[in-house]
């Protein structure tokens, strides 16, 4: 996977031919600004909002896992309660009273009526012992899955910047190539256009060259639109303005290398399965759903807790007056078994979470493979791309020498204008074909970097390091 030591010379060599005019001298509006791949992914990891959405998941997952730790703390409540009651009461021997009193309390609780238990206990703790210890564990899990998620999310978004980037590159080097073109033909049609005025040439010469001339003009305002259009892009992912216009602040355009070239194939379907955030948060799923069916069996066999407490002064009295309020302290506890709809709620509960685990190991296993299919598509089009890269580089630099002989010719009147004009348009074609090699060679080592599950950014700042 290795680029020959020529390819990379022909690579630079007509790189800095290419694009010698990449960057303006002087800007043409404000609001034009330039950026570089680095600068990009920061502001993408630091302003996209999906990044940041599956941030705040993240949050609301360590949020459920915090609920989940608590299911063994009681919930403690402070609180008063007025009672009173005006008519007939039965007694449990079935006579009836009529009856008028007031009864209220305070402290822990709130409800507290005659002999019955506050309706509010004051501390109360109520829960199924295999949702106590479990239900954690799959917060947990969760937290980790939504973790993993997020890493996988930045990644696929980083990626599609630097995706964009390099279309913005291209497109800014594709005008400059359409400016060149244009510059080569003008110059054809006007020389064409003295032969034929001084009758060394043919009219019919100059009113081709005049049509080339008019289908280069039409090119080069194809091109200025396409970079706006790739300028809006890369904006959108950034969340920058509307009217900012973006242009890559490089001067060539040259192939990058940011995955090791020794590498093969299958170390690199190791590397991604062994560290690819996708595959673990479909894990890290794939051992939730697995505690939630354990938790699922257990429920049904272990038994629910119900402890509640309650302390403060009560006090009542006949009529609507409370006097003399005293000490009052109320304790019950519950130890029980819940069998849902006979069991038979609990036998579908169950087959519902097997069901839901082996569609979690499914998905594991979907997403292994998929992730071997990614990295071996993206190492197919590197090792496909390197040789364009070296041929694209000596179409180049024929293009450039045959461009070169033929103007001289001319200007040394051993030839007719006409004769460069093929000369114009292979120049043309064999500058974009290369600009195309090195763009699609570039994107496809970050597509790679992404089918490893590795982060564009690490990448890209270890690159510039010296």
């Amino acid at each position: 996977m290795k680029l020959h030591d020529h390819v990379i010379v022909h690579a630079l060599a007509a790189s800095t031919l290419l694009l010698s005019a990449f960057v303006s001298p002087a800007q043409e509006a404000s609001n034009v600004y330039p950026i570089d791949l680095p600068s990009a992914l920061r502001l993408a990891k630091a302003q996209n909002f999906q990044i940041a959405l599956a941030e705040e998941r993240i949050a609301a997952a360590a949020a459920e896992h915090l609920a989940a730790k608590t299911r063994l703390l009681p919930t403690l409540t402070l609180g008063t309660s007025y009672h009173r009651h005006t008519g007939p009461l039965q007694e449990t021997n079935g006579n009836i009273l009529d009856v008028t009193r007031a009864s209220g309390f305070r402290g822990l609780g709130a409800g507290a009526t005659g002999a019955g238990t506050p309706q509010i206990p004051g501390i109360s703790l109520s829960t199924n012992l295999a949702a106590a210890f479990l239900e954690p564990l799959i917060a947990r899990q969760n937290v980790r899955a939504a973790e993993a998620a997020s890493r996988a999310h930045t990644n696929r978004v980083l990626a599609e910047v630097a995706e964009a980037y390099y279309e913005l590159v291209r497109a800014k080097a594709a005008a400059t190539i359409a400016g060149e073109t244009h510059a080569n033909a003008s110059e054809l049609a006007s020389i064409t256009r003295k032969f034929a005025a001084s009758g060394e040439g043919l009219e019919s010469d100059a009113a081709r060259a005049s049509v080339e001339e008019l289908v280069r003009v039409r090119e080069l305002e194809a091109a200025k639109e396409n970079l706006a259009l790739q300028s809006v892009r890369l904006a959108e992912l950034l969340h920058l303005d509307v009217e900012v216009r973006l242009e890559p602040g490089g001067e060539t355009v040259i192939p990058i290398t940011v995955i090791p070239p020794e590498r093969t194939a299958g170390e690199l379907v190791r590397m991604a399965l062994e560290a690819h955030p996708e595959l673990e948060h479909s894990k890290a799923l794939l051992e939730a759903s697995a505690s939630a069916m354990r938790q699922s069996r257990l429920k049904p066999l272990l038994p629910n807790i119900s402890l509640n407490a309650s302390a403060g002064g009560f006090a009542g009295d006949t009529g609507s007056s409370l006097e003399g309020y005293s000490r009052r302290t109320d304790f019950n506890a519950m130890v029980y078994w819940q069998f849902d709809n006979l069991g038979f709620g609990d036998k579908a509960r169950t087959q519902r979470r097997r069901s839901e685990h082996r569609q979690a190991e499914l998905t594991h296993l979907e997403t292994a493979d998929r992730i071997k299919a990614g990295v071996a598509r993206a190492y197919a089009k590197i090792q496909a791309r390197e040789r364009q890269l070296e041929i694209g580089g000596t179409a180049v630099e024929r293009a450039l020498t045959s461009f070169a002989l033929n103007r001289t010719r001319i200007f040394e009147r051993q030839g007719l204008p006409m004769e460069a004009l093929q000369s114009v348009h292979s120049l043309s074609v064999a500058r974009l074909l290369y600009l195309d090699s090195v763009i699609d060679y570039n994107q496809a080592q970050f597509e790679l970097l992404a089918a490893l599950g590795n982060t564009p950014l690490d990448a890209v700042e270890a690159l510039a390091k010296p």
